[in-house]
């Protein structure tokens, strides 16, 4: 594994959505990738080692989301966000925009997979 790689941390509580998103990116070769499927989870994994991106489900058991994404943004265990939801009616809080999360940021499920890896390159590069 090549440590130079961006880190990618995926959180959903979905095995099915964890093992698809895993699949589809680890093909390009381009990430570290690690899934987990829990807000509590995902702090661990970040406190042994940060990520440079995490593809985040907001309806998580315990910690949600939206708590994870303040939490590890707060404690800069992860340089930036894409939200993967279920929840239609999501609206970004605030406290999420305060974080630089946009709406281009936000992919609703079933989404394709292949605008997320496009998202995940342009923000892992650096652009808007």
């Amino acid at each position: 594994m090549d440590d130079q790689l961006p880190r990618v941390l995926i959180v959903d509580d979905e095995e099915r959505i964890r093992r698809l998103l895993l699949e589809y990116l680890e093909d390009f070769g381009e990430f570290r990738l690690e899934a987990v499927d829990s807000g509590e989870a995902a702090m661990q994994a970040l406190a042994e080692e940060p990520a440079d991106l995490c593809v985040v489900d907001m309806r998580l058991p315990g910690m949600n989301g939206e708590a994870f994404i303040l939490a590890a943004g707060a404690q800069g265990l992860c340089g930036h966000f894409l939200v993967h939801t279920g929840s239609v009616d999501l609206s970004l809080s605030k406290d999420l925009q305060r974080l630089g999360i946009t709406e281009r940021d936000v992919f609703f499920k079933p989404s394709d997979v292949e605008r997320i890896l496009g998202r995940v390159r342009v923000v892992l590069a650096g652009g808007e």
